[in-house]
């Protein structure tokens, strides 16, 4: 392993010292300007919001103040008028002029007009309205709109006074409303929004309304001209209406193709007015943006998008000189440490050169190291240590002696380990022969156990069979004994009827009431001949059906249904009740039926045998729970219960509480591999001491054919 030396590992540290010290002062610096550019950058974007924000609500304010003015001077004219102490004429002039004059010392505003409600100005009109709007420069007056064409009673500007009750809520001397933003479609044509005063008679009763209309795209132009940054985006929204007022075109196709941008919701939520607030990280059409937005006290949301390279920008450009510049004066100190470096460890040099010199290899055997004493006459530092090196030269021409004799002992004891290596991988060979008889023994006996096994499975089922067999002949023997009975009775009425008939006796009420007991008769020959029908016919199928391993599709419900029926006769005869529970008509399963059968008449034997052995008027519970995923056969009863204990070594083979009684306690291990091996479902048991046993059967909804 190469190993560096004492003056490449100098030289190492210094120049590692260098650039660890040198990147801390870039970070620290660049991390300082990073702070005071963002604070004195937030400070600039604080002062253009706080601009923005004061240039929007004095123009709003401006226009509330016009249109109280103009309020004011519609309800003096209106008192003119009912005073009836001035002409019609000069009060026509007076409107006139006094819009011209007003709007034309108002450039803010692109017009309004003076509204008054149907017939109140005057009974003989229903609309009275003048109106002065800005064109080309100059001020028009017109009464256009006071015709039922445009019927401005109608118009929504108009309509948001009545709908507010004319804003007598306000606790001020002019009710202010603003509309939301809409485009103006009957003289200006201009995106704007306009603010109503209420006007009242003497008697504070609403008699109109004054507007004055803002342009929107004169306060949208001066939005634009507020730069945050280089490349910043101003944007307006009116906050009540969340209508985009102005957005830059270049950033319309936005990531999500909606009508408004992504971020949009977040801007609208409720907003304390002038408070600054920031979105960072916002991407736009692939470019990150931190998004700046203010609410003004007259309801509009100003707000600005900066790509936040533009802020990095400055950053980066320090940062790449403060780099290229400490660079070179690293690299011009590095150079420097490597001549000071040179001179200063020249006698170092020449006393390493003597040491290696004093070393070398036997002429005879090159394996052999020699060292020989250091002739070095100087006196400076390094005179103690050559000194002292001499004295460990002798010390390890001695080593080297010994060493010599000891190889030779030691090539000595490789010859007889490798003898006994030799010895030892005969008897690995010997042993590994009879590992693997060993290995046939254990393989030959785990075919033996699996035969066995199979076995065991097949006697059980023919066990199930036979106790199958049992329980239905017995089910069977009441409904033909029933049915012979049936036929006697039949037999003697029809051998009455034949011998009234031929003595010519026959009454009809004895006609009569034998008739109606043959009908008796033959309905219960009937019924129970269907039973014992149903009964074989189950018998049949659940039989076949244990005595072949083959996978099909079927219907659980209406199996269980046959099998339970063939299980159920043992079951009454035992005193208890078998109950059948399902919430589907059909569940379709692609499994071995035969298999499901006798896992469910080997657990209903298990609970009749051990958990209902003591219990009278015991209930046994079939139920299907049909999942996404897989089927549920849940099977419960009353019984006596099972002892944590005894749940946990209930599917082990040979494990049975009643041995002494001749049980094997292999029924429940072969329903646990029928239903994990065969079935490839899985059985769990939940019990407690006179809580019952429950044994849940998951099986999946089909395999691969």
């Amino acid at each position: 392993m190469y190993t560096l030396n004492i003056k490449t590992r100098i030289l190492a540290f210094v120049v590692f010292f260098e650039l660890v010290a040198y990147s801390s002062i870039q970070l620290f610096n660049n991390y300082v300007y990073k702070q005071e550019l963002v604070e004195l950058k937030a400070q600039e974007i604080e002062q253009i919001f706080r601009v923005g924000s004061e240039k929007i609500n004095s123009l709003s304010l401006m226009m509330e103040r016009n249109a109280i003015h103009l309020a004011e001077t519609g309800e003096r004219l209106y008192n003119m008028k009912k005073s009836g102490i001035v002409s019609d004429t000069f009060l026509t002039q007076q409107y006139k002029n006094i819009l011209i004059e007003n709007f034309t010392n108002f450039p803010e505003a692109i017009g309004g007009g003076i509204w008054y409600e149907p017939f109140v100005y005057d009974r003989a009109k229903q609309y009275f309205g003048p109106y002065a709007y800005k064109s080309d420069e100059a001020i028009k007056f017109t009464w256009d709109l006071s015709v039922p064409s445009y019927d401005y009673h109608t118009m929504d500007w108009y309509q948001i006074a009545s709908k507010n009750n004319w804003g007598q809520k306000q606790q001020t001397h002019k009710p202010i409303l603003w509309t939301p933003p809409y485009v103006d479609d009957a003289a200006t044509f201009s995106l704007m929004m306009t603010v109503d005063a209420v006007m009242f008679d003497k008697n504070k009763q609403p008699i109109g309304i004054s507007t004055v209309d803002w342009s929107l795209e004169n306060i949208a132009a001066f939005i634009e001209q507020l730069q945050v940054t280089h490349n910043s985006f101003p944007f307006l929204i009116h906050a009540q209406s969340k209508q985009l007022i102005s957005y830059p075109d270049s950033l319309t196709n936005i990531e999500d193709d909606s009508s408004k941008p992504s971020w949009f919701p977040n801007l609208i939520t409720p907003l304390e007015a002038d408070e600054l607030l920031t979105l960072t990280d916002i991407k736009i059409n692939g470019v990150y943006y931190n998004i700046y937005y203010t609410l003004t006290k007259s309801g509009f949301i100003f707000g600005s998008l900066s790509p936040v390279s533009d802020l990095e920008k400055e950053i980066n450009e320090i940062t790449l000189l403060t780099l290229i510049v400490g660079s070179i004066i690293g690299t011009v100190f590095i150079a420097i440490i490597l001549i000071f470096m040179r001179y200063l460890f020249s006698p170092f040099d020449r006393v390493l050169d003597l040491i290696k010199a004093s070393i070398g290899h036997d002429k005879d055997n090159n394996n052999l190291v020699t060292v020989q004493s250091i002739d070095y006459k100087k006196l400076n530092e390094f005179t103690p240590i050559v000194n002292a090196l001499n004295e460990v030269y002798q010390q390890v021409n001695s080593y080297i002696s010994d060493i010599s004799f000891n190889n030779l002992r030691l090539k000595k004891s490789k010859l007889e380990i490798k003898s006994l290596n030799e010895k030892l991988e005969t008897k690995v060979k010997l042993r590994t022969e009879q590992l693997k008889l060993k290995t046939q023994e254990a393989q030959d006996s785990l075919a033996h156990l699996k035969n066995t096994q199979q076995q065991l499975v097949e006697q059980e089922k023919h066990a199930s069979l036979g106790r199958l067999v049992a329980g239905v002949s017995h089910e069977i023997n009441t409904p033909l004994g029933i049915s012979i009975t049936a036929v006697t009775c039949l037999e003697d009425d029809i051998n009455f009827i034949n011998d009234k008939l031929e003595t010519q006796s026959l009454k009809k009420s004895e006609f009569d009431k034998t008739y109606k007991r043959i009908i008796e008769s033959a309905k219960m020959l009937h019924e129970n001949l269907n039973r014992t029908s149903e009964l074989v016919a189950s018998f049949k199928q659940v039989a076949v059906d244990q005595s072949l391993d083959d996978f099909r599709q079927f219907d659980l419900v209406d199996y269980l249904k046959n099998n339970l029926r063939t299980i159920r006769p043992k079951v009454h005869q035992a005193g208890h009740t078998l109950s059948f529970n399902h919430q589907d008509a059909q569940v379709q399963l692609f499994s071995n039926p035969g298999a499901i059968s006798l896992v469910i008449s080997n657990i209903i034997d298990n609970a009749l045998e051990h958990g209902l052995q003591d219990i009278k008027d015991g209930l046994i519970t079939v139920a299907i729970n049909v999942k996404v995923e897989d089927i549920e056969i849940v099977i419960t009863d009353n019984g006596i219960g099972m002892s944590c204990e005894i749940v946990d070594l209930i599917f082990d083979p040979f494990f049975t509480t009643t041995r002494n009684v001749g049980n094997s306690g292999l029924g429940m291990h072969i329903v646990y591999n029928l239903i994990t091996q065969q079935l490839h479902g899985n059985i769990e048991c939940t019990s407690e001491p006179e809580q019952g046993a429950r044994f849940i059967i998951t099986l999946p909804h089909g395999l691969h054919q």
